[in-house]
């Protein structure tokens, strides 16, 4: 395939896809047709009050089962058996349209129902198993070291820029098989692809999409590159799969690069997140540091109750495809709804005072990588890129400070701090 075709097959896939979303939120069940018990309410987890501070809309919205913003035309699910209850049932709420609040369908394993899912699912799973991402352990340490290193210079540094960014994408970078030279793009098209996630009407559905179009294109260019590389040769990375499931018919040229463009955007988003979240409360909390470093088997509660108490994800779509009953509730078909992650790792019926940072609560049960057939593929490698990433800076400092204000991402979906600056105390 030349370059101008991959360019031109880019742009009818991306307007394909647009308007498929588009078709599928205009036949949307309206939930002004909800029965009047049913509760309303204004919350919008787009509006920059709420991106900062959720937690007591969310708060307000756990007093009902379920609750219908007219506005969005959205079902909402805040608690937690009912958010873990809808997780599960992949059968009735479908992710073909997408994750979003907003309908983007895309052919890749978080927007997919089955057979497709499966079968998509089984092409790069195998490089994300236990014992795949443990192989990676001192290639991470390798990806670590620049950004502890750049600590010990006695200056405040910001760990997002120097650590929490460059480690997944670098580690994504690795399990695709992506040139060392080639790492930097990626961050640049993570930036591109981040307005989707934004999206709350349906101009703005068309509108993100174009501003992020050009980062497509360039992606689609290199990932077209990295096939073209593998042909006729067999690699044990991600697109070695990729090529081998190309060659052998089990998948397609979209079905390929949309795989690429889901690993780089959640392989790298939500454990930059993460990480930040769990180095900013290392600063703000000398005792947890100091217990952290002293006894490293507490890392994964301490990073399990990062994933509930931050929650990297807030929130995911689902469209009803039957029915759905939630308690005295039914959510009729092809109603849009969402599962506020958030909501359910802080209810106070499953969580004690949830509120509170805690890694002696036993970080158990959170929601945050989802649950059921779609399960964070990459939960495994983001624990690992956490603990790597947490013993070399133990090993290295014996405390860290905030250098100054911290600033948190406005993308509704996701939440983590953008800016965390830290000097080292001595």
């Amino acid at each position: 395939m030349s370059t101008a075709q991959a360019l031109v097959g880019a742009l009818r896939d991306s307007g394909s896809m647009i308007g498929r979303g588009v078709l599928r939120d205009l036949r949307r069940t309206k939930v002004r047709r909800a029965a009047a018990h049913v509760a309303r309410t204004t919350f919008d987890p787009t509006d920059p009050d709420a991106i900062a501070d959720p937690f007591p809309h969310l708060s307000r919205l756990r007093e009902q089962r379920v609750a219908v913003n007219e506005r969005l035309n959205v079902w909402m699910l805040s608690r937690y058996g009912d958010v873990l209850a809808a997780a599960r049932a992949q059968d009735t709420l479908s992710s073909a349209s997408g994750i979003l609040l907003r309908s983007m369908p895309m052919p890749g394993v978080v927007s997919t129902d089955e057979p497709d899912h499966s079968r998509l699912r089984r092409i790069t799973a195998p490089a994300f198993t236990p014992g795949a991402v443990r192989g990676l352990e001192r290639t991470m340490g390798e990806l670590v070291k620049p950004g502890v290193d750049a600590l010990l210079g006695g200056d405040a540094v910001d760990v997002v820029p120097a650590l929490t960014v460059p480690l997944p994408v670098s580690a994504i970078a690795v399990l695709l098989g992506v040139d060392d030279a080639r790492r930097g793009e990626f961050h640049k098209y993570s930036e591109d692809f981040r307005s989707l996630f934004a999206v709350s009407s349906l101009t703005e559905v068309t509108r993100s999409t174009g501003r992020a179009l050009p980062g497509m294109l360039a992606m689609r260019g290199l990932i077209l590159d990295e096939l073209d590389r593998r042909t006729g040769a067999v690699t044990d990375d991600v697109f070695g799969r990729v090529r081998t499931a190309l060659d052998e018919g089990d998948m397609s040229i979209l079905e390929a690069l949309t795989a690429a463009l889901i690993l780089l955007v959640a392989g790298s988003e939500t454990t930059t997140n993460l990480l930040g979240i769990l180095l900013l409360q290392l600063a703000s909390d000398p005792a947890l540091y100091a217990r952290l470093r002293e006894n490293r088997d507490l890392i994964p509660a301490a990073t399990e109750e990062a994933l509930r108490w931050g929650c990297p994800v807030q929130w995911v779509g689902r469209t009803a495809l039957t029915p759905y009953r939630v308690g005295d509730h039914t959510i009729p078909p092809r109603s849009r709804v969402v599962l506020f992650y958030a909501g359910a790792n802080h209810d106070p019926d499953r969580f004690d005072r949830p509120g509170e940072f805690d890694i002696d609560r036993g970080g158990a049960g959170h929601v945050t990588f989802g649950h059921g057939a779609h399960f964070c593929m990459g939960a495994h490698l983001a624990r690992l890129e956490v603990r790597v990433a947490l013993e070399h800076l133990l090993d290295a400092v014996e405390r860290i400070e905030l250098a100054g204000p911290v600033t948190w991402t406005t993308t509704p979906s996701l939440s983590g701090p953008t800016s965390v600056p830290v000097r080292v105390v001595k």
